[in-house]
């Protein structure tokens, strides 16, 4: 059975119909006000929606292009008319989607293109634009890009420059990739006629592999610099 609510209680307003009395007090002493702030509110809800569905289309979008091009070189190979291809697909992520993961990657595949082609001062061009975009990375693609640039460099017999980029580049995660990085550093150091950090780097790289024909390869380069 329900107790008996006292003669004060009876007397006295409900809390919650209190509040509301007030609540509803405030709304019609500040009509105008209150109709700014409720159309801010919808308007900040339509905005943050908009972004949330133009974000994923654009993302969206960005990705079906890119995974068309990844399609092309799975179904045709590195030919000369999917290269074609792909250099045009991976143009249009840049210009028509450049704040996308897919457009960051582009400029890293188009680096891997013009590279291959031996166009070594445009993908020098592209793989440091993709650099500059990448931030922190947790793949190890940015490790390869500034590795491709000293390769690039290398191509081009500027040692000074590869070297450059093969320390960057064990500056980036690099998990998995250690051995072909301080491999690089030392190959670089040795077109450089420094023989002592040369053969440092070999012994940190032979320290690092467990291949046999690498550890072969890195035992006779001590050898030869000792």
């Amino acid at each position: 059975m329900a107790a008996k609510l006292s003669k004060k209680e009876l007397k006295s307003p409900d809390a919650f119909q209190t509040t509301f009395e007030r609540v509803g007090d405030y709304v019609s002493e500040n009509k105008t006000r209150v109709m700014v702030i409720g159309t801010a509110l919808v308007c900040a809800v339509v905005i943050v929606m908009g972004m949330y569905f133009y974000w994923s289309y654009y993302s969206n979008s960005a990705l079906k292009l890119y995974a068309r091009a990844q399609g092309n070189i799975l179904k045709s190979g590195d030919n000369k008319e999917t290269v074609n291809e792909n250099i045009k697909i991976f143009k249009e992520l840049i210009d028509k989607y450049p704040h996308s993961w897919s457009g960051r990657m582009a400029y890293y595949h188009l680096g891997n293109i013009y590279y291959n082609n031996s166009e070594m001062e445009k993908a020098i061009d592209v793989y440091k634009k993709f650099v500059g975009k990448a931030g922190s990375d947790k793949t190890g693609v940015k490790f390869l890009a500034l590795t491709s640039l000293g390769y690039a460099y290398e191509a081009k017999k500027e040692f000074k420059e590869a070297l450059k980029y093969f320390e960057q580049a064990q500056s980036a995660y690099n998990i998995g990739f250690e051995m072909i990085g301080l491999r690089n550093i030392a190959r670089a150091y040795e077109e450089l006629n420094n023989k002592e950090k040369a053969l440092e780097y070999y012994k940190k790289a032979l320290e690092k592999t467990t291949e046999p024909g690498t550890t072969i390869f890195l035992k006779r380069k001590i050898s030869t610099l000792s």
